[in-house]
């Protein structure tokens, strides 16, 4: 498993990308506290479209902290890049083989398999919101409580996804992506309203 910095990778779209928002579980000797994760899973096809898939799930207090890697475990295969929101670190430049203890607690809930890279993708708060609001989504505040950012972590991973398109993507290939991913939204925003 490689942690990449953000700024050294090619400029082409892997085939597979997963954006994770990990809230983590408390470490050993922490009190418990409720934990889960955003992932919005990115499939890019031959024809140049793109599949979107959206997946979170929050954990009570009293869960095994290995939960939330066997729930992310079905998502992946061995050459999905990963692109995981490190909010601790959003004042300084994206990191590469550090050896941050917080960086690492997000790490460690990844599953593991074949030869994936993660890129520890960092951002201020105020390009989240910012790429958050290009596409009607909300975002926690700064401060909140564990159980807010919970019901957030799926717009915090498409958010985190929207800042890397804009930091690694030529335009052309930014707004085709872009584009599939506001239809992909729309359609969602449909289901939801037939179902309610």
């Amino acid at each position: 498993m490689r942690i990449t910095n953000m700024n050294k990778l090619p400029l082409s779209m892997h085939d597979r990308l997963i954006a994770l928002s990990i809230l983590p579980p408390p470490a050993p000797g922490q009190p418990p506290a409720p934990f889960g994760f955003g992932a919005l899973v990115v499939e890019q096809t031959r024809r140049g479209e793109a599949r979107f898939e959206l997946h979170a799930h929050g954990f009570g207090a009293n869960y095994r902290s290995e939960a939330l890697r066997e729930r992310l475990q079905p998502l992946f295969t061995p050459d999905t890049m990963t692109l995981i929101l490190d909010p601790n670190c959003e004042h300084r430049p994206v990191v590469g083989l550090d050896r941050n203890p917080d960086a690492d607690q997000l790490v460690q809930h990844v599953p593991k398999c074949g030869h994936r890279t993660h890129i520890r993708a960092s951002a201020a708060y105020h390009l989240l919101c910012h790429a958050a609001a290009m596409t009607n989504l909300r975002l926690p505040s700064r401060d909140a409580s564990p159980l807010a950012r919970i019901r957030q972590l799926g717009a915090e991973a498409q958010a985190a996804w929207i800042c890397y398109l804009f930091s690694r993507r030529a335009s052309t290939e930014r707004g085709r992506l872009l584009a599939s991913f506001e239809a992909w939204r729309c359609l969602q925003e449909a289901r939801r309203s037939v179902m309610a």
